[in-house]
């Protein structure tokens, strides 16, 4: 009797595609960049490596896509027509897309924005700021400083984003521990140490609303 032939765990031809292939790369970005190769995105959708070279020419055009996927982000921005609640949920929506892919947000950060994600969120921005009554040039200069922030922000928070929850827990209490006992003549620091390092989430809100305050739009916490 013939060999029956063992069946193939390639992905069948045509059965690929950009999102797909897109999907895949900011799965094993959960591992670090490092994982993020040709070779294992093949590995990962079962295919040949170069079947990914007919949607991304080269490592770099897949990281600019998965910057702007991170940009994109999952979650709708509110239309409430008040512009101080929808920019404070545009970019707690940004950082957190952002540390939903720890590894990646040095490549937001460092690539030059030109993804279509990345053009879109910056029109809804700046078309908030417009309609809340600052003209081009204060508009264009408080997007970019809240563009900043929030991305500054994340890039201190990725590290410990990328260790998980609880070594980000562990990291943030060494962090209160060690400025808990400074030296006589630091009694600020002192009083203030149980308070820092604390909620993340509520710090980023905190600058977010100074922010927004600052440029005459009130927030919910003003």
């Amino acid at each position: 009797m013939p060999a029956r032939k063992a069946r193939s765990s390639r992905t069948p031809r045509g059965s690929l595609s950009r999102d797909k292939v897109l999907a895949a790369a900011l799965e094993l970005a959960q591992g670090g960049l490092d994982a993020v190769s040709m070779r294992a995105l093949g590995a990962r959708l079962g295919a040949d490596p170069t079947a990914v070279y007919r949607y991304f020419r080269t490592k770099d055009e897949l990281l600019d896509a998965m910057a702007d996927a991170v940009v994109a982000g999952d979650r709708p921005v509110p239309q409430t027509g008040r512009p101080a609640e929808d920019l404070t949920a545009a970019f707690e929506n940004f950082r957190t897309s952002l540390l939903t892919h720890p590894a990646l947000v040095p490549v937001v950060a460092r690539r030059p924005p030109g993804g279509e994600a990345t053009r879109e969120s910056a029109d809804r921005v700046l078309a908030l700021l417009s309609g809340a009554g600052l003209d081009v040039a204060t508009a264009a200069a408080a997007y970019q400083a809240l563009l900043f922030y929030t991305l500054g922000h994340a890039l201190l928070e990725a590290p410990y984003a990328l260790m998980g929850p609880d070594a980000t827990g562990a990291e943030r209490q060494q962090a209160r521990d060690q400025l808990a006992a400074p030296p006589p003549g630091h009694d600020h620091l002192a009083a203030a140490a149980p308070r820092l390092y604390a909620d993340m989430d509520r710090q980023f809100r905190y600058g977010l609303d100074l922010m927004l305050t600052g440029l005459g739009l009130r927030t919910s916490a003003a």
